[in-house]
């Protein structure tokens, strides 16, 4: 399918609507948990509302075409949202290496049968990315993740 966009408007709208999803699961935070978070969320809509405006001054409407499989976008988006959830039951580190192995696998599927020698070479690779995005969350940016089954 081929369409005909004006790209900047678009992208502007998308991220204002990310923004707001992302202000309103706020909750219990400190003071000081916010900070970052919301320095995230004002660039964020910084710069979307810039884009809205480029796409009104100088509008760059191009031809978008769309392929792919929607039936492998909606199964993406679903797992994203059940992760979601399931970080809240199984904490951060076990729902984001299920997650992520389980994405890999069907993502992967899509150029043929995934070998079992295959994914065992994964999971040393997927439990390197999640320690480091851990430890990067807990050391460096001093963000409490949930906890759940291990850790």
């Amino acid at each position: 399918m081929i369409l005909r966009l004006n790209t900047d408007i678009a992208s502007g709208v998308v991220g204002l609507a990310f923004a707001a999803v992302l202000w309103l699961p706020r909750g219990e935070m400190g003071r000081l948990s916010i900070i970052f978070p919301r320095a995230v969320l004002v660039i964020l809509v910084v710069i979307a509302v810039g884009l809205i405006i480029k796409g009104f001054i100088r509008p760059g409407s191009r031809r978008i075409e769309i392929s792919g499989s929607l039936r492998r976008l909606l199964v993406v988006m679903t797992g994203f949202f059940v992760w979601w959830f399931a970080i809240g039951k199984l904490g951060f580190v076990v729902s984001t290496c299920v997650a992520v192995f389980l994405l890999t696998w069907y993502l992967a599927r899509v150029d043929g049968p995934v070998s079992w020698r295959r994914l065992l070479q994964w999971v040393p690779i997927i439990g390197v990315l999640v320690g480091v995005f851990y430890l990067t969350f807990t050391l460096v940016l001093n963000v409490r993740l949930p906890t759940g089954l291990l850790l």
